[in-house]
């Protein structure tokens, strides 16, 4: 019987200091009349984004993801050009390797 008094009084406290937290949650902010408001909603309020907001910010991203396809385009032609760059070597260090055969063994 104590231990089921026990558990009780453990859940009436955890409830009630959750619901304490949960109401300490909305802080208060004064606006220049000295009145006091709810932060939450004042904030709420001017989250609502506008079309207008959006169209910019849309265009916006658009303009972002247009740059990052320019980047990674020139990127792409950086390493195709330092890729033929190692090509061309090794086939001159062939060429070479080639030669120097030919030199010592004849041909």
């Amino acid at each position: 019987m104590k231990s089921v008094f026990i558990r009780m009084m453990a859940v009436a406290v955890l409830a009630t200091s959750i619901s304490a937290f949960a109401a300490s949650g909305n802080p208060k902010a004064t606006n220049n009349n000295g009145d006091s408001a709810n932060l939450a909603t004042a904030v709420e309020w001017n989250a609502t984004p506008t079309l207008d907001s959006v169209l910019e910010k849309l265009n916006q991203l658009q303009a972002e993801v247009e740059q990052l396809k320019a980047k990674d385009k020139e990127r792409e032609r950086e390493q195709q050009i330092n890729q033929e760059d190692i090509d061309k070597m090794i086939k001159q260090q062939d060429q070479q390797w080639n030669d120097s055969l030919m030199g010592i063994y004849g041909g």
